[in-house]
C-alpha cells in the first residue's frame, strides 16, 4: 500500500494503515524509497518474483516517498539513512529499531533480497511469539 500525501497527514493515515494491516492479521512495516532511485525501483519490479512473495507473506508493507513524507517521518523515528529500507513498526506506526535495506542485500535482485527479507521478517516473528 502505497501512501500518497493527498491522503492526509501522516499522524493520522499512517497509524490507520497499521491498524488495517493488523485487522488482516498481517505484520505491518514502512517501506520509504523513492521515485528517482534506482535499487528502490529494482525492489518494486521484483515484488512478483514468487521468492519475494514467498519473504513477504504475513507482511503488510506499507511505502512512503521520502521526497513526500520527509518533514513528518522524525515524528515515527522513520528517518532513514539510506533507502530502500523498510522498518518494523510498532502499534502507532512507530519504528522499533529494527530495519533493513540496501546496505544488508547487495544487488537488488529477487536471489538477493528475498532470503535477507525472510531472515528479517522471521526474527519479527519470534519476537513477537515470544511476548
Amino acid at each position: 500500500m502505497k501512501l500518497e500525501p493527498a491522503a492526509g497527514e501522516l499522524e493520522k493515515v499512517l497509524p490507520a494503515e497499521v491498524a488495517k494491516a493488523r485487522a488482516q492479521q498481517l505484520a505491518p512495516y514502512v517501506e520509504i524509497g523513492a521515485a528517482w532511485c534506482k535499487p528502490c525501483k529494482q525492489l518494486e519490479a521484483g515484488m512478483n518474483d514468487p521468492r519475494m512473495k514467498d519473504a513477504f507473506n504475513g507482511t503488510y508493507l506499507i511505502r512512503l516517498d521520502v521526497d513526500d513524507w520527509a518533514g513528518s517521518l522524525s515524528a515515527f523515528d522513520l528517518e532513514p539513512v539510506v533507502i530502500p529500507v523498510v522498518f518494523e513498526v510498532d502499534a502507532q506506526g512507530k519504528s522499533t529499531g529494527r530495519s533493513i535495506n540496501g546496505n544488508d542485500w547487495g544487488a537488488t535482485t529477487p536471489e538477493n533480497v528475498a532470503p535477507q527479507f525472510k531472515a528479517f521478517f522471521a526474527k519479527s516473528r519470534a519476537k513477537s511469539e515470544t511476548k
